[in-house]
């Protein structure tokens, strides 16, 4: 049993993981880079990563394992050879198949037709599958659900020569459908030889100030109730927080205005979703006590700024992104100082905090299992945890041969 990372597993995003046993190949992940602060990236797409096998040449990987449908995930799909089967949530390939659909219209090329073609075959992980094995070739794969920024997030617990890895993706305990992570790792995994795990929150990241979706949630009332017009400038597809501010619309009477966009996407996670709380009710007029209305960063912050012209002190607007898109982003950085006390952040993050790294770990190794980093600016924080595990530093097209 062998463990490869292809891109730095010491830097936020990007990430493509492969299992290797016997001559068979696993593949975890197709990511694109995410850039860092101060860095520019002027091409549309990320290149070939020219992975012989997966990419390049003949297809001889049992499989493509998708975590969940951000970009620095998913971004390089399009490069991934015909003939190897790619496994995702369905959630995951229609709210990609949006995404992609409407980067076609904007006539962004090759790329973007290729990774909808590969959409069409994919194999698609339902509710059913959740906490049972599949078999992926020669791999036996169990999807867990886990929560995330992006709705039906998996972890990945793959056995293979009497081995048992966790691959944990991205994974919070503070969005709506986390708290009994534990729980289900208890019940589902229990120790394994060789955990890989993210670690975004103990590096730079670590710094912001984050709060949980059910706190969001609840300011955001709070602002609803002050405030007649609320704008919230949040990614489409993180469906808590769009579920947050839905809510808060709910409670103040407010008419909740999502474009046609952010309402299909709403449309797919209903569609998918094993709740009620994920179904909400698009076509309600409100009752008159003001609008609460989505906004996403480019075309939408000149319609942002016509906006607070005309309402000014009856509007406000609340910023739920990572705090490095303001940095970068000019005309949104000018935007927040004009609008002053009435730019809020509220943020609810969608990574795990230092104290739930450090209870994944405890629940899932013992004192033999591999601890691997990845998706973190600082591998040597988890030296600082204290786990009494061994924590291997991988690094890029390093091999970790399993004891």
């Amino acid at each position: 049993m062998k463990i490869k990372f292809y891109k730095n597993p010491e830097r936020i995003g990007g990430g493509i993981t492969e299992m290797q046993y016997a001559g068979h190949r696993l593949i975890i992940d197709m990511g694109a880079n995410l850039p860092k602060i101060g860095e520019k990236n002027e091409e549309k797409f990320e290149a070939n990563p020219q992975i012989e096998g997966l990419t390049t040449g003949n297809g001889n990987c049992d499989g493509v394992l998708i975590t969940h449908y951000h970009g620095d995930h998913v971004g390089l799909l399009s490069y991934v050879l015909p003939n190897i089967p790619v496994y995702m949530t369905r959630t995951a390939r229609d709210v990609l198949s949006l995404v992609y659909g409407k980067l076609q219209l904007a006539g962004l090329g090759n790329r973007v037709k290729e990774t909808l073609e590969h959409l069409q075959q994919t194999e698609i992980f339902t509710s059913d599958h959740y906490g049972r094995y599949q078999q992926v070739g020669v791999f036996q794969v169990m999807p867990l659900r886990v929560d995330h920024s992006a709705y039906d997030a998996l972890m990945y617990l793959v056995k293979v020569g009497g081995k048992k890895v966790l691959f944990t993706g991205d994974f919070r305990n503070h969005g709506y459908t986390g708290k009994r992570i534990l729980e289900m790792l208890e019940k589902y995994v229990g120790k394994v030889d060789c955990l890989i795990i993210e670690g975004t929150m103990l590096g730079s990241r670590g710094h912001e100030v984050t709060i949980t979706e059910d706190e969001l949630a609840h300011k955001a009332i709070d602002l609803c109730t002050k405030y007649p017009y609320v704008l919230y400038l949040a990614s489409s597809t993180n469906i808590d927080t769009q579920m947050s501010f839905y809510r808060a619309a709910k409670v103040t009477g407010k008419k909740f205005c999502p474009d046609d966009f952010q309402k299909k996407v709403l449309a797919v996670v209903a569609q998918n979703a094993t709740t009620d709380f994920y179904k909400p009710e698009l076509k309600s007029k409100g009752s008159g006590h003001g609008l609460v209305i989505p906004v996403r960063l480019g075309h939408d912050l000149g319609m942002v700024q016509g906006f607070f012209r005309k309402f000014r002190d009856k509007s406000v607007l609340v910023y739920c992104l990572w705090e490095g898109y303001l940095k970068e982003n000019a005309e949104l950085y000018k935007l927040s100082q004009t609008i002053g006390e009435r730019f809020i952040k509220l943020h609810s993050g969608g990574h795990a905090f230092q104290s739930l790294i450090k209870d994944v770990i405890a629940t899932c190794a013992t004192s033999d299992t591999l601890v691997v980093p990845m998706h973190t600016e600082n591998m040597a924080a988890f030296d600082e945890l204290q786990t009494g595990c061994r924590i291997i530093k991988l690094q890029q097209e390093e091999e970790l041969e399993m004891p």
